[in-house]
């Protein structure tokens, strides 16, 4: 398990347990077990699960711990095969994590990894970004493999109370694409951006990002 922790960046501010990175482990063995039936993640990816998948997701931890208070309820909008959802319920038990997909098989997935890692502040939902209770509930709402983010930025707004945060996962490519069309949408969706993480992945030479947004009283 020492290999996995000194493989985190140090200024990254992620101090896991050994019960916490044990759960992380677990997941990772349950993905790499499920994938050669359901195809989770690409093939060629497996080989780089920790860092390509599960320390991208740990980005964001410091983050969440400043931004929110204990007990606050988030949700992976459309987890795909669990990122960034579950390697972050097992390192911030402090907070509530709600998975949601829309495919059933990949939802039963996400159950039996949940079991196995004995992990209890992590909930998995069969449901598209957007359904579910018409109020909104969420402190936060994270999504790390998503398409136009000015296309799913509010649906995920909509889920958040006033004041909530929304976390979106973003390259250099896509940030410095024309954001025309954003700037429209935020405007309507009464959003601002909060900050901008700049993280790099171990052995990468390009910056990634994780864009925060804040969601504003109407």
């Amino acid at each position: 398990m020492n290999d996995e922790l000194n493989r985190i960046p140090a200024g990254w501010g992620i101090d896991l347990s050994g019960p916490q990175l044990k759960k992380i482990l677990v997941f990772a063995g349950e993905l790499k077990a499920g994938n050669s039936l359901m195809n989770l993640i690409s093939q060629k990816d497996e080989p780089q699960l920790w860092q390509r998948h599960i320390l991208d997701s740990l980005a964001a931890a410091p983050l969440l711990r400043r931004l929110l208070k204990p007990g606050a309820l988030i949700a992976d909008s459309g987890t795909g095969a669990g990122f960034p959802g579950m390697p972050l319920a097992a390192a911030l038990e402090e907070f509530v994590f709600e998975l949601l997909d829309s495919n059933g098989k990949r939802c039963a997935f996400l159950g039996r990894a949940a079991a196995a890692m004995q992990i209890s502040n992590a909930s998995v939902f069969q449901r598209r970004v957007g359904e579910g209770p018409r109020r909104p509930r969420y402190d936060a709402v994270i999504e790390r493999a998503m398409g136009q983010l000015e296309n799913i930025l509010p649906q995920c707004l909509n889920m958040l109370m006033e004041g909530g945060v929304f976390l979106a996962w973003q390259s250099a490519a896509q940030l410095a694409a024309p954001r025309q069309k954003l700037v429209q949408v935020m405007r309507k969706a009464h959003a601002e951006i909060l900050e901008k993480l700049s993280y790099r992945l171990p052995g990468e030479q390009e910056d990634r990002f994780i864009v925060v947004f804040r969601k504003q009283p109407r």
